[in-house]
Formats: C-alpha cells, sequence, structure tokens
C-alpha cells in the first residue's frame, strides 16, 4: 500500500503534463535539422593523442613529445590512407542532432560502432513535440491538409488517452505518428565519422534528411579541425549507386546529373523522374547551396 509521510522524494525526471491541451506545431524539416558538436578534443589534444599513439611503435622507449613538422606529417599520413588507420580511432566525437522523424532515427542507429543516447517516449509526455514535415509533403496543399489533419487527430487521441487514466503512457505513444520530432546523442571516433558523411552524402540512395545531417556534420568537424577538408566530397558522383544500376539493379530515382555516368531504361527506377524534379526538392537545392558554400570557405 501507498504510505503517506513527510519523507521528500526526489524529483522525476519528467514533467507531468495532465490535462493540459498540449502544443501541436508543425515546421518544415529540413532546415530544423540541429547538429552540434559537444564533445571532442582540442587541436592541441588531438595532435598529442596521435602522436604519442602513432609515433612510438619503432621507439625503445615511450616518447610523449615529437617535432610539430613530424606530427603533421603523422596526421597528413594517417588520414591518407598511407599508415594504419587505428589512431583515428583514439579521438572521440560526441554530437546532437534534432530535427529527425522516427523513419530517419533508424537511419543513424544502422551505424552499429556509434554509440547512442535517445529522446525517450517511455515516461516523456508527447503532447508538445513537433511535427517535422518534408518539404516534398508540404509543396503540395491538399496533400499537406490531409496530412495534418490526419496528425491532429492522432495527436488528440493521445492526449485523451493519456488524460483518462485508463490507458497507460507506454501503450498511448503508439498512436503517435512516425513524423514527429526526435532527436538523438551520438558518440563515435573520427575514424567512423568520416565514413558516416561519405554514406550519407549519397544523394540518389539516401533521404534528403541523411544528406543535410552529413553536411551539418560534417561542417562542424571543419570548424574544429579545418585540415581535414577534402576528406568528403559532396560534390563527388554516387558511385555505389552508379555501379548498382550499372548492373541492372533497381533503385528509386534515376540519375541526376552528377551521377549521368552510364545507360539507363527508366524501367530500372521506382520514379520515372529524378529526385529533384519532384516539387519541394528547392527546399533542399537551396540549403546544399548554402552549407556547401560554408564548407567550401573554410
Amino acid at each position: 500500500m501507498p504510505q503517506n509521510n513527510s519523507t521528500e522524494h526526489e524529483a522525476m525526471h519528467t514533467t507531468l503534463k495532465f490535462g493540459e491541451p498540449g502544443h501541436l506545431e508543425f515546421v518544415e524539416q529540413l532546415n530544423n535539422i540541429d547538429v552540434k558538436i559537444v564533445g571532442a578534443p582540442s587541436i592541441a589534444e588531438f595532435r598529442k593523442t596521435i602522436s604519442v599513439f602513432m609515433m612510438n611503435t619503432w621507439n625503445d622507449n615511450l616518447r610523449y613529445e615529437f617535432n610539430d613538422d613530424a606530427i603533421d606529417q603523422c596526421i597528413k599520413d594517417l588520414f591518407a590512407g598511407k599508415i594504419l588507420p587505428t589512431g583515428m580511432e583514439t579521438i572521440g566525437i560526441t554530437w546532437t542532432v534534432a530535427g529527425l522523424n522516427m523513419i530517419d532515427t533508424t537511419h543513424l542507429i544502422r551505424h552499429r560502432l556509434f554509440s547512442f543516447s535517445a529522446q525517450t517516449h517511455a515516461d516523456r509526455d508527447m503532447r508538445d513535440d513537433l511535427c517535422v514535415v518534408t518539404p516534398g509533403i508540404m509543396a503540395n496543399e491538399e496533400f499537406y491538409d490531409r496530412y495534418k489533419s490526419i496528425v491532429r487527430s492522432a495527436h488528440s487521441l493521445y492526449v485523451d488517452m493519456m488524460d483518462s487514466g485508463e490507458v497507460n503512457c507506454l501503450d498511448a505513444r503508439t498512436i503517435m505518428p512516425r513524423c514527429m520530432d526526435h532527436f538523438y546523442i551520438t558518440r563515435c571516433c573520427i575514424k567512423d565519422l568520416i565514413g558516416y558523411c561519405q554514406m550519407r552524402a549519397d544523394e540518389q540512395i539516401q533521404t534528403t534528411v541523411d544528406n543535410v545531417v552529413a553536411m551539418k556534420l560534417w561542417l562542424e568537424v571543419l570548424k574544429l579541425y579545418p585540415f581535414l577538408k577534402g576528406l568528403v566530397d559532396f560534390n563527388k558522383p554516387d558511385l555505389y549507386y552508379v555501379s548498382q544500376c550499372k548492373a541492372g539493379k533497381t533503385n528509386i530515382f534515376p540519375p541526376n546529373q552528377k551521377n549521368d555516368l552510364f545507360d539507363w531504361h527508366p524501367d530500372q527506377f521506382v520514379h520515372p523522374k529524378g529526385r529533384d524534379e519532384f516539387p519541394g526538392s528547392d527546399v533542399y537545392l537551396n540549403l546544399r547551396k548554402e552549407l556547401l558554400s560554408q564548407i567550401d570557405a573554410i
């Protein structure tokens, strides 16, 4: 039986919102994606760690100080793939990403070499969460109106079930659509971060959200470590896509200009027109241009 006494209990981690109407807001997704690096070694720490880790192998005794030119060459060789890549695993990066929907989060957590801390949807009341909408849906007034109607209906039912006292929060959350805003906190090494950005730069197989997260993340990396510029190229052809299409495999979209490097037939693709030809694609293309301009300026 519950006991009434004067003992003070620690406050809940969550905020109770029973009886509140909730605030449902619809926002365009791509420009609301936010990526921040919250933990990373300084350049001095970066150089120290890599030099001690990589440059002691042939020494009779451990050394902790090295010539700057030798460190520069070691780092250059390391990221050029001329020496063993394990030194890159010593540089840990912690970063946050917000503005994902639930489909986007599944793309993120496929990277099994990353460690994750996720926004909970268990004992956290979701009634004030944003709905992040892709530009392609926003571009069509009729479909967007129907979309909002469905989300509002699901949101209203969620609030009613939570406030009823008859449905617990673990069950009530299952009505909420996958388009609601999510954030993740991610930990990885610089080697795997580079691989992530290279993979998610693909503009034929990956989503526009994946592309934007990769560009924004790489921009934040270059603000810290400008000497890594050039390791991720967002303008190069998407060679995995090209090789798949050349082999006759089905893909979602026909090639865009940079990937039109092979003979193809429209029947190979789910859609007869390219990704950048759909309504709303200008939002991505303008944001891409802005982000790549910032990357180029570093």
